[in-house]
């Protein structure tokens, strides 16, 4: 199973949209076995690909109940090491898709690991993955906007790392902070961490985008892709929709459709200079 992870400490720079559409192509168009892993608080990933019973939830919570099955989240997996990630590990609407689901309580849960002494808090997200690694061939994973442990367990965990951004300043930015204060430390003890590519959402062709991507491309000659997410509507519209983009916009027709299309394709390949190559010969 190759695990990737798709973070920037800046929000709203497309990284559920990313993974949404990204796990979505995946397991439809690639025919991939998929496990999406929820590590945001917000849990805006898991709202599009599932649904929680949060009454039943707070019940729970409140009488000191044990959890139903169907009712564990990412969240118990990281405290109990002794749970079996089908225990909350859950099909979607989409063959081939499955999701780790985050509930709002993973924000409580954080401060939990931070204060838990006993066993490294860093690993506890690899090692529950590491039991079903042979039952999927990819594991897509969405992050909060922040320097957590969660961001850290979820680093560890993976093989690559994607870095979405749009163009303003504060996004480029914290394409350097998830860089220097995440991903260089995290990659101290965690060699097999790569970074897969840093890429644009929200694109639009005006001066200061074309100024965000020349500066990008010199800054970060060796991750820079040349693949770029253009700004849809198209978007915004699944998120309301409840359906990841090409489920939404089935025939494509989207230049953000197209471009995750692209940037997947990008992510299977086994020759990457090559497809980039072809991609830039057809365009």
């Amino acid at each position: 199973m190759k695990k990737i992870t798709i973070l920037n400490n800046k929000g709203g720079v497309g990284k559920t949209a990313t993974v949404t559409a990204v796990s979505h192509i995946l397991a439809t168009v690639y025919n991939k076995k998929v496990l999406v892993v929820d590590m945001d608080p917000q849990g805006n990933t898991s709202n599009l690909f599932g649904k929680t019973d949060f009454e039943a939830l707070i019940r729970a919570r409140l009488y000191n109940e044990p959890l139903a099955m169907g009712m564990y989240s990412v969240g118990e997996l990281l405290v109990d090491s002794s749970l079996n990630p089908y225990q909350a590990i859950r099909s979607t609407a989409y063959e081939g898709l499955d999701l780790l689901p985050s509930f709002p309580t993973l924000a409580a849960i954080e401060e939990q690991l931070k204060a838990d002494i006993k066993q490294p808090q860093q690993f506890r997200l690899a090692n529950q993955l590491r039991k079903v690694e042979n039952d999927y061939d990819y594991c897509v994973i969405d992050c909060a906007p922040s320097l957590s442990i969660l961001n850290v367990n979820a680093l560890v965990a993976s093989d690559e790392v994607y870095i979405p951004t749009a163009t303003d300043d504060g996004s480029l930015f914290g394409i350097e902070l998830t860089i220097s204060e995440l991903i260089s430390e995290v990659q101290k003890y965690a060699q097999n961490l790569q970074i897969g590519g840093i890429f644009f959402t929200k694109y639009r062709n005006y001066n200061v985008s074309r100024y965000a991507r020349e500066l990008l491309g010199t800054v970060y000659p060796d991750h820079f892709l040349p693949i770029t997410i253009r700004e849809s509507i198209a978007v915004s519209e699944s998120t309301y929709n409840h359906k990841p983009l090409l489920a939404y916009d089935p025939k494509a027709r989207k230049s953000a459709t197209q471009d995750y299309l692209k940037l997947t394709g990008y992510i299977v390949s086994p020759v990457r200079k090559r497809y980039l190559k072809e991609l830039e010969e057809s365009a």
